[in-house]
């Protein structure tokens, strides 16, 4: 039986639109176990003379093509590591800070009054998107617990048709560690302005940049699932741009910019994740990747100042 995607007929089209082949083998490698819809279309735009007709500049190599989409799966999983770090202390930062301006002794979300934890813990879900009811919010926040074996020793099987009975003993703080990055994310939203300050206080923000933060962590949120979908990050439109998360930028770096792009989100990720690596290692691997200067100089990675 033929093969209906034959990697070296892949290649020999390549060849006929003007790609020089370098290592063979390693380019059928690739085709293969990285799915060419994406290691070819994707990281081709610097290579090619006409992107209409995917006709290629005639000094581009497939080597060259490699070597991008190497550089730019290490640079997103780099950028996922921080984006992890962040995810976690804003999970942490929602469970403690509801714990403790809450007062909620035994640390139980679940066993306080439903009416006081919708018109008090969150009263603004209405903000959350999409938008979600008050019980469907609360089973986000038990989905995931029974998958947990840590957890399982909070369980009360007598409930076991009751969800929300089911994990009342649960403390919060136990709770979040099953909470997913979009879960922890509509938790701070939806919480009252005095506890979203707290947490902001953590990242080093005043409260009347709320806003914007609120749009970083969406854009954030949005990166990591395109990095998590294997899709192309280097030439990546930031897709929630506004004045306040302009602001935000200009608040933290003491820089002005029109617009917020990749790197500027890089710089912002590494500045709430607590550290100084991302941008300048992202950087030094630029500088070293080889493909040659006229396609690199097309890659609108950096800002002029940077490069």
């Amino acid at each position: 039986m033929q093969n209906i995607v034959e990697p070296r007929d892949i290649v020999k089209q390549l060849s006929k639109n003007g790609l020089k082949i370098g290592a063979k083998n390693l380019l059928i490698y690739h085709i293969k176990n990285f799915n060419y819809n994406t290691f070819i279309y994707g990281y081709s735009d610097p290579f090619y003379f006409d992107k209409t007709r995917y006709l290629y500049d005639r000094e581009a190599n497939s080597d060259e093509i490699i070597n991008l989409y190497k550089f730019d799966r290490d640079m997103a999983n780099h950028i996922l590591r921080f984006i992890l770090v962040i995810e976690k202390i804003i999970n942490t930062s929602v469970a403690y800070e509801v714990i403790n301006h809450f007062n909620i002794r035994d640390k139980c979300l679940m066993k306080i009054d439903r009416k006081f934890m919708q018109n008090e813990i969150l009263p603004n879900l209405h903000d959350v998107e999409p938008k979600i009811s008050f019980i469907k919010f609360l089973m986000k926040l038990i989905k995931y617990l029974s998958s947990s074996q840590v957890i399982k020793i909070y369980e009360d099987k007598k409930f076991y048709d009751d969800e929300f009975m089911r994990w009342r003993n649960c403390p919060l703080d136990i709770m979040c560690l099953t909470w997913s990055f979009a879960t922890s994310f509509s938790f701070f939203i939806a919480l009252p302005n005095t506890v979203r300050q707290r947490i902001m206080n953590t990242f080093g923000l005043p409260f009347n940049y709320l806003d914007g933060f609120i749009i970083f962590l969406k854009n954030t949120l949005h990166l990591r699932n395109v990095i998590s979908h294997n899709n192309v990050i280097y030439n990546i439109n930031i897709p929630y741009q506004c004045s306040s998360l302009v602001l935000l930028y200009e608040f933290v770096f003491k820089k002005s910019v029109q617009s917020i792009k990749l790197i500027h989100m890089m710089k912002l990720i590494e500045f709430f994740a607590h550290s100084t690596t991302l941008v300048s290692n992202t950087h030094y691997y630029f500088n070293k990747l080889k493909i040659q200067e006229k396609f690199k100089g097309k890659i609108d990675l950096f800002d002029e100042w940077q490069k």
